[in-house]
């Protein structure tokens, strides 16, 4: 039992559970459960304590092998499963965990970003997981009627770029703290060289170096502001 996937598959199997009634006492997919025992991912640390009372096995086991194995209980087989009681603060990710950063406008069509959050938000599905998610309120009218000034705009910015996507581009990777300059349009294309991108207030289509702005944030979705 080498990875902590191994284990996780190991000491459900002892339970006599399936996947999906793990699953479901996370109120998760069970694709996630899949993806924990083939290691593809690991689970939140928040969920360890709750994960090990399931499989009713120690922590220390779950995490890094030490102790005894679980052994299979028949009972539990014939039994079936029930639930175990678990504090809500294991189940649940606070409600406030989706960072707010405002924006100025900046010349030339450009905006200042502020890292320092304004709020703290109840992360959306869509950004679930996503390791430095953020919401950005949108100021200025070059993206009406897409983006109205008020409107959040969502990002995730792990993704690659892509075509006909929405973008938040930087000169520089922003940090926890600071400012940095921005430029939000729609990706109209790419080349090793270059951005094609189009605002629409007013209407154009123009090119940036990539060599300039290296960063890019894909927006993934949005809150209006009405």
């Amino acid at each position: 039992m080498e990875t902590i996937g191994s284990r996780i598959k190991q000491a459900r199997a002892s339970r006599g559970l399936t996947q999906k009634q793990v699953a479901d006492h996370f109120g998760i997919q069970r694709v996630s459960v899949t993806q924990w025992e083939s290691d593809t991912t690991t689970p939140d640390v928040e969920r360890i304590p709750a994960l090990a009372s399931i499989l009713n096995v120690s922590t220390d086991w779950l995490l890094e092998a030490k102790g005894a194995p679980p052994a299979a209980d028949p009972k539990e087989r014939t039994r079936g499963f029930r639930p175990s009681i678990v504090p809500g603060k294991d189940l649940v990710k606070p409600e406030k965990s989706l960072p707010l950063y405002a924006a100025a406008r900046g010349g030339d069509g450009h905006v200042i970003v502020t890292f320092e959050a304004i709020e703290y938000l109840k992360m959306p599905t869509i950004l679930e997981g996503v390791r430095g998610g953020y919401g950005l309120l949108i100021t200025g009218e070059s993206m009406e009627p897409a983006y109205r000034p008020g409107d959040m705009a969502l990002i995730n910015p792990n993704l690659p770029p892509q075509r006909d996507t929405d973008v938040v581009l930087y000169h520089a990777a922003p940090g926890e703290t600071g400012e940095a300059e921005a430029i939000i349009k729609r990706l109209d294309g790419l080349n090793d060289r270059e951005w094609t991108l189009e605002q629409y207030k007013p209407a154009k289509t123009f090119k940036e170096y990539r060599a300039e702005w290296p960063i890019c944030h894909r927006v993934v979705g949005k809150y209006n502001s009405r």
